[in-house]
């Protein structure tokens, strides 16, 4: 959780410099000799490991296409978009929707009071939308939202944005529960996911490589952020896999995705409160918190 966070809030600082195009692609790359040298530092480390199965490897790398290719780029759009806050809050949504996934594809059910932090979740999550589009037909993205033509336009691109990601980030949580379970290799597992990402958005990108290398001269500062908050996101997705061996895959997903509460302040104090938060913005970010207090305390899978 606190590794997404000051990440977002990084990326946030750096994207007025740079496109989430190329940024996406420099952070996905950055992960994979990342990877590559915390594993062998774990081999260096007497660590044996273990044969993997052919399921795991392909869930692995299926997380790590829904993780990099989709859910990240999405990531980096509504951040350009919202501001590192807003996104954030639409962000939230991910561990409500692999609490479903969790219960369709792993057989994790959920209480009734899980439920109850489910409803608020949505419920601060509309009133985020409401809070972010106010602010930013005001301040930063006026063109964007006579571009929408309608107000309900601009919502609905916002709220596309933010579920999409929110979605396929569920969906990598889904697939990295199931590889782990099968295969206890956090660290090889998420190298294994990085390589496919990257692999894939790379081939999705072919055609803007030379605009990306242009945009990536242009502002050397900028893709050495990127690339750092790669290597960052590579450790976060380890740690985040690790943990789904002992805990749910949902409970895994509400924590980790608990970001407004690194964000929001960090966000405020350190960019000097730069994206215009409206107090409604903030009570949806509260409203989807308490949502999740409420899964993570009383929502516990049923036995």
């Amino acid at each position: 959780m606190a590794i997404y966070g000051a990440c977002m809030v990084t990326v946030a600082a750096a994207a007025k410099g740079m496109s989430s195009g190329p940024g996406s692609l420099l952070a996905a790359a950055a992960g994979v000799p990342v990877g590559i040298i915390i594993v062998l530092m774990h081999w260096a480390g007497g660590q044996g490991v273990s044969v993997p199965t052919v399921s795991s490897v392909v869930a692995f790398a299926l997380a790590g296409i829904c993780s990099t290719y989709l859910g990240r780029w999405l990531v980096f759009k509504s951040i350009e978009r919202l501001g590192p806050s807003g996104s954030a809050g639409l962000q939230s949504i991910s561990p409500l929707i692999t609490a479903a996934f969790g219960w369709i594809f792993l057989g994790e059910v959920i209480g009734t009071v899980g439920f109850v932090g489910i409803a608020l979740g949505i419920a601060g999550l509309l009133a985020m939308s409401i809070g972010i589009d106010r602010s930013q037909r005001k301040t930063v993205l006026p063109a964007l939202a006579i571009r929408a033509g309608t107000r309900r336009g601009f919502i609905s691109a916002t709220l596309l944005i933010g579920v999409g990601s929110a979605a396929a980030y569920s969906l990598s949580h889904v697939f990295r529960a199931s590889g782990v379970r099968q295969w206890n290799e956090a660290l090889l597992g998420a190298l294994i996911g990085a390589v496919a990402g990257l692999l894939v958005l790379a081939l999705a990108n072919h055609r803007l490589m030379p605009e990306y290398v242009r945009q990536v001269r242009a502002n050397p500062r900028t893709a050495r952020v990127y690339l750092g908050v790669g290597g960052f996101q590579f450790l976060a997705q380890a740690l985040v896999i690790a943990s789904m061996k002992y805990i749910p895959a949902s409970m895994a997903a509400l924590i980790s995705m608990c970001t407004p509460l690194v964000v929001l302040p960090v966000s405020y104090f350190a960019l000097r409160n730069d994206e215009r938060l409206s107090w409604v913005t903030v009570l949806g970010i509260a409203i989807t918190l308490a949502g999740i207090t409420l899964v993570v305390l009383y929502g516990a899978p049923a036995p």
